[in-house]
């Protein structure tokens, strides 16, 4: 019968014989039926994607050794499961060799396919890909005006192009004809091609001199015809041939706008405008309405989603507290999530399920680590996944990362904590994965099963990373708001690219 001993129980029967029956201590290596000496074997079978130890090796023992072992996982490999002779133990522990060979495996997967390090580091930068596979990042400190600079990575990890911006970066987009556009820390648009160079630059603002903020996100959003719409000191839309301006949308024009825009399936462009004002826009620059949020202060980093019934999602937050709204296409209120926990403010923009469920994440809080909301389609919470802090990993663990929906249905996210997470559609962990770095970037995953992340390091000196993951996700769920900006070209418009 195999016996594998918890270690603590079995040297303290041990340290009994020999404190209460002396004699006993010269049959310590005998057999337990008293024939001398006895050895056994202990096979180790160890992953290359961990630390820890005992390593790979085949050893003989005697029945009464203790054997100790302990594995961990290396940056970009996940699944850790420990067996002893075929049952899961815990990844640490302890166990006797005792009256038969032992064997002991210590399994893993390799997530990671490949890696590319950039100069600046990747903050909000959601990876865009284009029909060629080929994926953009943007990199650049969101420390105010440090430059930033757009990549082409082909989708073996290998650096096309780079192009320097002025200033730090947002995500990329992607239009109809390839170009790739990209708006830096002071609003600018820069419309590069796709081989790479300029094609315009677009600063034609009202108010040159409008603030920029160091957080959130400001991402182009790209209308069925091509139309490049800009959030900046108001509403812009920009001609994509040209970078022309075409019109301009402000009801107050020293406001201006902390976050991006998002397109209806009727072309109504959708944005906030300063912090308490919620607008929707017709695409000949009228409004069509706009509603208050409940207090003058309440603001919002979040780029909204918009469901296959017109219905729009938004995280808001003021002064310690934060929300979830659900507007229907009029505008009027549909319903109002509050988020449990003081400071615990929605910075994900909400996601959408295939069943209808609206995922967010949230910062760190004084009651609670960042986390992931999941809410039912009717406004009610349906479960919330709060990260565990990790002493190995990155001293902060809020969750900037808006939650990607997987074809397979996992959810998948990062955090500060410097892991890459996988959950099931219940809440509970699938797998997770560390990165070695803080991570604020959004997902992106295209149909062979690889995702793309970003994230960045500042010691030794601030750099990033341009992460490729196997996962078994096929591309996005068949859902209408599946992922940050709705699709893998970051268009921000319902029923794209």
């Amino acid at each position: 019968m195999n016996v594998a001993r918890v270690a603590s129980a079995c040297v303290l029967a041990l340290s009994t014989c020999l404190l209460v029956f002396p004699g006993c201590s010269d049959k310590t290596t005998d057999t337990p039926n008293g024939g001398g000496p006895q050895s056994y074997t202990l096979v180790v079978d160890k992953c290359g994607g961990l630390w820890g130890y005992p390593e790979s090796q085949e050893t003989e023992y005697t029945w009464v050794d203790t054997i100790d072992y302990q594995y961990t996982l290396k940056e970009g490999y996940s699944d850790l499961v420990v067996t002893l002779d075929g049952e899961t133990v815990p990844d640490s522990g302890s166990f006797i060799m005792d009256t038969e060979d032992h064997t002991l495996l210590a399994l893993c997967r390799r997530r990671v396919l490949w890696t590319v390090e950039v100069e600046k580091e990747v903050y909000y930068c959601c990876p865009a890909v284009g029909d060629d596979g080929t994926i953009y990042i943007s990199t650049g400190a969101y420390s105010l005006t440090d430059f930033g600079t757009v990549y082409a990575v082909n989708p073996i990890g290998i650096i096309e192009w780079s192009y320097d911006l002025e200033h730090n970066a947002y995500s990329p987009a992607i239009g109809p004809d390839g170009t790739i556009y990209v708006q830096d820390y002071r609003s600018n648009v820069y419309a590069l091609y796709p081989a790479g160079g300029l094609k315009w630059k677009f600063d034609d603002f009202e108010n040159p001199d409008h603030p920029g903020y160091p957080v959130g996100q400001r991402t182009v959003a790209i209308g069925a015809d091509g139309t490049v719409y800009v959030a900046a000191d108001g509403l812009y839309a920009v001609d994509p041939d040209t970078g022309g301006r075409l019109w301009w949308f402000n009801p107050t024009p020293w406001r201006t706008c902390r976050q991006s825009p998002v397109i209806g399936a009727d072309g109504t462009i959708y944005l906030t405008i300063h912090q308490d004002d919620f607008y929707a826009v017709n695409p000949d620059s009228t409004e069509k309405w706009h509603v208050k949020f409940a207090y003058d202060y309440e603001m919002t980093f979040t780029s909204p989603a918009i469901d296959d019934d017109g219905t729009i999602y938004l995280g808001t937050e003021a002064q310690g507290e934060s929300w979830v709204w659900a507007f229907n296409p009029d505008g009027s209120m549909r319903w109002k999530y509050f988020v449990d926990g003081s400071y615990c403010y929605v910075r994900g923009s909400p996601t959408i399920g295939s069943d209808g469920t609206i995922y967010v994440s949230t910062k760190a809080c004084p009651e609670k680590h960042g986390s992931v909301i999941a809410l039912n389609p009717w406004g009610t919470e349906k479960w919330v996944y709060v990260i565990e802090e990790d002493s190995s990993a990155a001293p902060l663990d809020d969750v900037y990362s808006t939650p990607t929906v997987g074809a397979d249905g996992l959810i998948y996210f990062g955090a500060e904590t410097a892991y890459f997470y996988a959950l099931n559609p219940d809440g509970t962990l699938n797998w997770k994965t560390l990165l070695g770095g803080i991570n604020w970037s959004s997902p992106a995953i295209v149909s062979d099963g690889t995702l793309y992340i970003g994230t960045h390091k500042n010691n030794p000196g601030p750099h990033g990373f341009l992460w490729a993951l196997e996962t078994t996700s096929m591309g996005y769920a068949t859902s209408p708001w599946p992922c940050f900006r709705h699709d893998n070209k970051n268009t921000g418009r319902f029923g794209g690219p």
